[in-house]
């Protein structure tokens, strides 16, 4: 069974809008592989991407693979890296589901880019450097920028 990773922003940096878009993106394309896949995950514990994705997973009776991070850093024995290391080399294809643009009502930090990227068509997001390394190791990648409107 064909092993699909689908990554991207927390739940915060969505507008109402560009939640529903997102969210109906997740299920076409996983409608579109005409067949189950094993769904992969990081359960981001900021919700969003990780976090749809395994609901819609469910709810089309598609089997998991999460891989929440045991520790909430970026190193230490499971923390976001081998969480995304193991996101980008265990999955067939990887889904990175972004934003356009911050909402207005976001408090967090902002950036003028995506770093990991060096462009500015969306914010920046440790799911791009997930796919970074996912394409560095042959993973098949694709990224969709949500209109956060």
């Amino acid at each position: 069974m064909k092993k699909v990773g689908f990554i991207g922003h927390g739940e915060g940096k969505f507008t109402i809008r560009g939640k529903e878009i997102a969210i109906d993106l997740i299920y076409k394309l996983m409608k579109g592989y005409g067949e189950p896949i094993t769904v992969i995950s990081g359960h981001s514990p900021v919700g969003g991407i990780d976090m749809w994705a395994e609901k819609i997973a469910e709810k089309l009776g598609f089997p998991t693979d999460i891989k929440a991070p045991k520790q909430l850093t970026w190193g230490g024995s499971y923390g976001f890296r081998a969480r995304n290391i193991d996101i980008a080399e265990q999955s067939n294809e990887l889904h990175v589901i972004l934003v356009d643009r911050y909402p207005s009502f976001y408090k967090g930090i902002r950036f003028s880019n995506c770093y990991h990227c060096g462009v500015s068509d969306h914010v920046k997001s440790g799911a791009c450097w997930t796919r970074k390394w996912a394409d560095r190791v042959g993973t098949k990648t694709f990224t969709h920028i949500i209109e956060n409107v």
